[in-house]
């Protein structure tokens, strides 16, 4: 029996908590520009949190030496320049390009997984 079904629905799981957990990060820096938070502490807590389950979301995929690691890596560098960011300085278009090229490699991954 072969160990790809497995080990494809493994990399789709942690791809799927890495895209979830950047969609939510993304969405706390458009909060906190947008001045959202009851105070700035509690736009840190946010971000801080969000950041973490990122983190830890990112570290699943890149401790694996193939797939979309790189890709990933891109993806969180975005976030972390639109969470410094005003409102009117958030690059959006660059976030969300990044994010496609991220789903892209992740689903070429995911194929050669099934395909291997």
């Amino acid at each position: 029996m072969s160990a790809a079904p497995d080990l494809y629905l493994s990399r789709r799981d942690a791809y799927a908590d890495f895209l979830s957990a950047t969609d939510e990060e993304s969405s706390v820096c458009w909060r906190k520009a947008d001045g959202q938070y009851a105070d700035p502490g509690a736009a840190t807590a946010a971000q801080d949190a969000a950041y973490a389950v990122t983190r830890d979301a990112y570290n699943r995929i890149l401790v694996e030496p193939v797939g979309p690691h790189k890709e990933a890596l891109a993806l969180v560098e975005q976030i972390r320049l639109l969470g410094r960011a005003s409102k009117d300085d958030q690059d959006w278009v660059s976030l969300k390009k990044a994010r496609e090229v991220f789903v892209d490699a992740a689903r070429v991954c995911l194929k050669e997984t099934l395909e291997g």
